[in-house]
């Protein structure tokens, strides 16, 4: 995620402090992104905001009406011969995108396009608005695991694909591995407020445990 030209960037870890995290220092998003502008050597600019209720509902709604009229929960996906966990999450990640884009009825998932975060976009079909996307894949959800989930490390793409009020979704697609087959088991929607911790170890990832813990609106689906 990190850009080709400038400083080292300060990576994002969304996590409790841990054994896999012991070079990090934990932060919140608001302040990370304050340090990562002065880092970057760029004027201040709000990087994220407060999402509101009247916002998080209609979101976590129309996700959970895709899912279900999709009946990508509980559907197996193809996944290529000798793909690594990596390559599975990716293929994962493509399969939920495809099925659910076409069922979304007030919102629809776009590409977002050059390095770095965000992955993807969502936006309003009636409106203008849009949002930071992330999507991730693991195979399975656990509160106490605090590994790191690399989030961001630069702020050029999101600064030049977004303006304030920015409010920032992450999407966690949890499947099962069973024999030889892959199915998605649940959906989490962790609606990222600037008071969400992280850890930041120039460069930025989340963990099960802190989403799990964080004070921010999440839905399982």
């Amino acid at each position: 995620m990190a850009d080709a030209l400038g400083p080292p960037p300060l990576t994002r870890i969304v996590g409790p402090r841990s054994a896999a995290a012991a070079n990090s220092t934990m932060s919140t998003f608001e302040r990370y992104y304050r340090d990562l502008l002065e880092w970057e050597e760029v004027p201040f600019t709000p990087l994220i905001s407060e999402w509101a209720n009247a916002d998080v509902q209609p979101i976590a709604d129309d996700f959970a009406q895709a899912i279900a009229a999709s009946g990508v929960r509980g559907a197996t996906v193809p996944i290529r011969s000798g793909s690594t966990n990596q390559s599975i999450g990716n293929q994962v990640e493509d399969y939920f995108v495809s099925h659910i884009a076409g069922r979304l009825q007030r919102y629809r998932i776009a590409a977002c396009s050059g390095h770095g975060y965000p992955d993807r976009q969502l936006r309003e079909q009636s409106g203008s608005r849009h949002f930071p996307l992330e999507l991730k894949a693991t195979s399975q959800w656990n509160p106490s695991d605090a590994n790191r989930r690399v989030l961001t490390s630069s702020s050029k793409k999101l600064r030049e694909t977004f303006t304030p009020p920015i409010h920032h979704l992450l999407t966690t697609i949890c499947y099962d591995l069973d024999g030889g087959d892959c199915r998605i088991a649940r959906v989490r929607l962790d609606f990222i407020q600037p008071s969400t911790e992280v850890g930041v170890r120039l460069e930025a990832s989340v963990s099960h445990r802190i989403l799990s813990s964080g004070r921010h609106p999440s839905r399982t689906i």
